[in-house]
């Protein structure tokens, strides 16, 4: 099978792919989100304060996902894209079991860090495969019911977690494993809800992968050893050494400081020191992969790092994503602070009416988008404007309302909108480089989208609930975002429409791509 054509028909093992994918999408939300709903107890049986659970709900997971994940993008273009998901697929699963075990802030942070380091590999993967087997004209509806796998997932995390918050001591005695009683229940959930995963990952190993010319059939080791030194300290300065010699050594060394600098203010100034030690590693991991390319693979370089459209693309989605991600994860814990009903009932009605918006809204998006982008390229950052706006009246409720019926409701439109833009901002990616490009090019988007959301958006949220002693305030504060969300959307608004396949694929030949053909 090679990567298909405009006007291809879809085969059939393309509607096969896409299934599977939607499933490891699904466990994947759904090892990444459960502990929303567990977050509560986990505080409790923990003693962490909100701060400390902003850094667990977000900030270990995003950053370590970023380190790895920069390098498994450019990975995914030179080895089996299965192979190396189901890997991946495995490894979350078993860390986030792992996450059972954990007896404090440190142990968990750890198992986080784990499930994050595993999940970096699904984005990049998935997203090359499904464009190499959809053609553009479907490529958006595809990868919007892909993330479909992104809503199912956070809603079954939210209905198995508040079961097992609340049941666990109930139904564990039918459970013939000595000492399974002795567990919590937020553990108990993390065990079951992890080794499911290792079953799919054997399921993404029958996977038909197309062909591509710039599969790498020696030498693989070495091409990972060298692209996660691209991503990982203190390697990344003999890489940038090996590429630049000591000029570029020297500008790599002085942005490590000045990120080592802001992170050290950052710390003085809120006192969470892991927080700000991540994120600045995070910042400092994307970076230096943007200037390993610069040397490395010009004309990547040119149509991603070193280009305003796609910079401004997905900053914007970044800042999207912090919003929805700073509500998202803390509406459960906001909802069993306010309302005096059990936690079952909490995640069985926030999952219901995530799962009912969120599909609504994927699917809706996506095909509304694809019919926009006929007649106007800049579609995909015209329907984030729209989900932003959407967004903020919906926070507003959620984070006043007395009423569970109306939290509720709010909850519903606010899924609605916060899917509205996801698949087609995907297809936008990929359409702004070559097809060789395309998993680290999903890698860049996804990236720098998930550690500026979940590394900042749930801290913000945390860290204000701390301050002021509301949650409600924490969640509310997280929309001064928003204007300077609207603002970067429109500037790259004004740019998108000069951006034709055959302009991008000048500024590569421009910086070195051979001409095809």
């Amino acid at each position: 099978m090679t990567a298909a054509p405009p006007s291809a028909r879809i085969a059939r093992s393309a509607y096969f792919a896409l299934l599977v994918l939607v499933l490891t999408n699904l466990f994947n939300m759904l090892d990444r989100t459960i502990v929303s709903i567990l977050a509560q107890s986990i505080k409790v049986d923990l003693n962490l304060s909100d701060g400390d659970l902003g850094f667990l709900l977000g900030t270990a997971f995003a950053v370590f996902y970023s380190v790895v994940g920069i390098a498994m993008g450019r990975i995914s273009d030179f080895v089996s894209r299965k192979k190396m998901l189901a890997f991946g697929l495995a490894l979350w699963s078993v860390m986030t079991a792992l996450g059972g075990a954990a007896t404090g802030f440190l142990s968990l942070s750890a198992a986080r860090i784990g499930v994050g380091v595993g999940e970096a590999v699904a984005n990049p993967c998935s997203h090359s495969l499904l464009a190499d087997v959809f053609p553009p004209r479907n490529r958006a509806l595809a990868l919007g019911t892909y993330l479909t796998g992104t809503f199912l997932g956070s809603a079954i995390a939210m209905i198995v977690g508040g079961l097992f918050v609340q049941s666990w001591p109930s139904f564990c005695s039918a459970i013939p494993i000595a000492g399974a009683c002795s567990l919590a229940g937020w553990k108990a959930a993390l065990v079951a809800v992890g080794l499911p995963g290792l079953v799919l990952a054997l399921m993404v190993l029958t996977l038909h992968e197309p062909a591509r010319p710039n599969v790498a059939r020696t030498g693989i080791v070495r091409i990972i050893v060298r692209e996660i030194a691209s991503a990982l300290p203190p390697f990344t300065l003999i890489v940038i050494h090996q590429l630049a010699g000591w000029p570029g050594t020297v500008r790599n060394f002085l942005l490590m400081i000045a990120i080592a600098c802001v992170s050290g203010v950052l710390t003085w100034l809120s006192g969470d020191a892991a927080q700000w030690i991540a994120c600045g590693l995070g910042a400092y991991s994307i970076a230096t992969w943007g200037q390993v390319q610069s040397y490395g693979d010009k004309p990547l370089y040119r149509l991603t790092y070193g280009d305003p459209t796609f910079l401004l693309s997905i900053v914007s989605t970044a800042l999207v994503a912090c919003i929805i991600a700073g509500i998202s994860v803390w509406a459960a814990p906001l909802a069993m602070r306010t309302f005096a009903i059990s936690p079952v009932k909490i995640g069985i009605g926030l999952g219901s009416v995530f799962v009912l918006g969120s599909l609504l809204g994927v699917v809706l998006g996506g095909w509304l988008t694809d019919k926009w982008k006929a007649s106007d390229a800049r579609a995909p950052l015209h329907m984030s404007a729209i989900t932003l706006l959407g967004l903020v009246p919906s926070i507003a409720v959620i984070a006043t309302t007395k009423s569970v019926e109306v939290f509720f409701g709010a909850y519903f439109f606010l899924s609605i909108f916060a899917s509205l833009w996801s698949g087609g901002i995907a297809a936008l990616v990929q359409d702004l480089v070559l097809p060789r490009m395309r998993g680290a090019a999903a890698a860049c988007y996804s990236l720098v989208a998930i550690v500026v959301a979940s590394g900042i958006g749930p801290y913000w949220t945390g860290k204000v609930s701390e301050m002021t002693g509301s949650l409600a305030t924490g969640i509310v504060s997280i929309l001064l975002l928003a204007p300077l969300t609207l603002l970067v959307l429109w500037l790259a608004a004004k740019r998108l429409p000069h951006e034709s396949a055959a302009h991008r694929l000048a500024l590569a030949v421009e910086a070195g791509e051979p001409i095809p053909g």
